[in-house]
């Protein structure tokens, strides 16, 4: 890449361009200087190449079946079957928001979307049983990505589909290192509300209760069982399943529950469009970015590079997660997976890492990336429905992100973690 290129991606960069049109803008440059007119009438072949594939239309599916879920009021009654559970212990309604996260995830995807849902509800809460502020806003930023580790993930589809490696190996890999960070977020919390005083529910719920919460919430806790058992079983595609997930929360939603109204639809119908809008560009101008570093040589460049500094693949990934992590901290995760999945996951594999070890390791790390500054999306929305400053919340978190960090480890180093059930399942031999 040539110098006036760098130049020119500098000077977008600080006027703030947003990165679907950064990404596009400095691919028809580089081209152009590249081989002129016949480099540049290839570009609308491959922006409609970045985005033709069947698979990503489950990501609008997933979208719209999460916004479907959170006006079906879903998420109440998860809350509740999670408070009775657990919330009588010294500072439930913080455990209660880490066990939220965890079976939310199984039907959303997203960061974000978690913390706002989760958040609106138990942040409030919290602040009002005595939690600080900005405990409450750490806690629910923090159990947050766990979402798109435990699948389904958006992310994850986007990943396969600029890799070429299973979505259902994907989806099955991330089931235990979401569940061990789920896990160590649980003990990090536990410690802090005995050390703190924290309180908890008066008295534990008897089995009836559970089992009443549990039936009210039953239509919302089979919701991962359809969406990942028809995945992984291979009774349906990515795509199918995502789409009978939208249809399953809009009959729960309208004729069980009926607390989704047929005006809600043109709302949850307009801000699928408008993220989806968003995810496709940057899919689109990924896809010329990705092959105009290709054509540059950059993967095996970087492979070279690597194979100067060492041979040993427990230092590679040390390497790596030290940049991801640097990266997860001034860049969105999407973003940061479409620009340097198509650059490093081809040189680490060289160097003899499983390509699905890879994804998870990649994937867990710049999802911690959510919740560190300056950038961390999380923390930036819990701090708002908190109400708090933003730096209070990023002390808060230190605790939540030292444990996020020591299952990010367990992932890195014990291989058996990701590869285990996708093993089990068949998706890899």
């Amino acid at each position: 890449m040539n110098l006036w290129i760098l130049l020119f991606l500098l000077a977008i960069l600080i006027l703030g361009v947003p990165l679907g049109y950064l990404l596009g803008i400095v691919s028809l440059a580089g081209l152009w200087e590249m081989g002129g007119w016949s480099y540049l009438r290839i570009i609308a072949t491959r922006f409609h190449s970045g985005v033709e594939s069947f698979l990503l239309i489950a990501i609008p599916f997933f979208i719209l079946a999460a916004v479907l879920m959170n006006r079906s009021g879903l998420t109440d009654r998860l809350i509740r079957f999670v408070n009775l559970l657990i919330g009588h212990y010294p500072g439930g309604l913080s455990h209660v928001n880490i066990g939220a996260s965890i079976l939310f995830a199984g039907m959303t995807g997203a960061a974000v979307t978690d913390t706002v849902a989760i958040g609106n509800i138990l942040i409030p809460a919290m602040k009002r049983e005595g939690y600080s502020a900005d405990f409450s806003a750490a806690v629910t930023a923090a159990s947050s990505i766990v979402g798109p580790i435990i699948p389904p993930s958006i992310t994850m589809i986007v990943y396969a589909y600029i890799t070429g490696l299973s979505v259902g190996a994907l989806f099955s890999g991330g089931f235990l290192p979401g569940l061990i960070m789920g896990v160590l977020l649980l003990v990090v919390s536990a410690i802090l509300s005995v050390r703190r005083g924290y309180p908890r529910r008066e008295k534990r719920a008897s089995m009836g209760e559970i089992l009443k919460a549990a039936k009210d919430a039953f239509l919302a806790l089979i919701i991962p069982v359809i969406i990942l058992g028809s995945i992984l079983t291979g009774m349906a595609t990515v795509t199918e399943s995502a789409a009978v997930a939208v249809g399953y929360a809009f009959v729960v939603g309208r004729f069980v529950f009926r607390t989704l109204r047929f005006r809600d639809l043109l709302p949850a119908a307009l801000y699928t469009a408008k993220l989806s809008g968003v995810i496709f560009l940057l899919l689109a101008t990924a896809h010329i970015f990705g092959w105009y570093i290709t054509r540059l040589g950059v993967p095996a460049k970087v492979s070279a590079l690597i194979v100067d500094l060492t041979h040993n693949p427990l230092v590679i990934l040390a390497m790596v997660n030290v940049f991801l992590l640097l990266v997860g901290m001034v860049m969105d995760i999407l973003p940061a997976v479409l620009i340097l999945a198509p650059v490093l996951a081809p040189a680490v594999v060289r160097m003899g890492i499983d390509p699905l070890h890879f994804a998870l390791v990649m994937l867990v790390n710049l999802n911690i990336g959510m919740i560190t500054p300056p950038y961390g999306m999380t923390l930036l929305t819990s701090a708002r429905i908190a109400n708090c400053s933003y730096d209070s919340v990023i002390r808060a978190v230190v605790p939540f992100l030292m444990a996020e960090l020591a299952a990010l480890a367990i992932t890195t180093y014990v291989p058996w973690v990701v590869l285990a059930l996708p093993r089990a399942l068949g998706f890899i031999s």
